[in-house]
């Protein structure tokens, strides 16, 4: 008898996370090509405006805040692929 309870909650928890994957998995597909696209292209101002500023000598800009920002950025896309393989499986 313990083993068919056993069983029985085993799959209810299933059948929720089954219930809660599906939905979560679709928002984070949809919305993937814009956060990829908004957070790379970021990045990739970032780093350039850094580079360019301290190649162009301003004294006080923040060259290292604006590196880990950019860095930051594309941290951002690695989790949210992460997140969508994690719902995807």
């Amino acid at each position: 008898m313990e083993s068919a309870t056993r069983n029985l909650g085993l799959l209810a928890l299933r059948a929720l996370w089954f219930a809660v994957r599906v939905p979560v998995f679709l928002f984070l597909k949809i919305l993937e090509p814009l956060v990829t696209f908004v957070f790379s292209g970021l990045a990739l101002l970032g780093l350039l405006t850094a580079f360019f500023y301290r190649a162009y000598g301003m004294p006080h800009f923040p060259f290292w805040g604006t590196i880990a920002l950019s860095l930051g950025c594309g941290a951002v896309v690695m989790c949210w692929q992460a997140l969508v393989h994690l719902f995807e499986a």
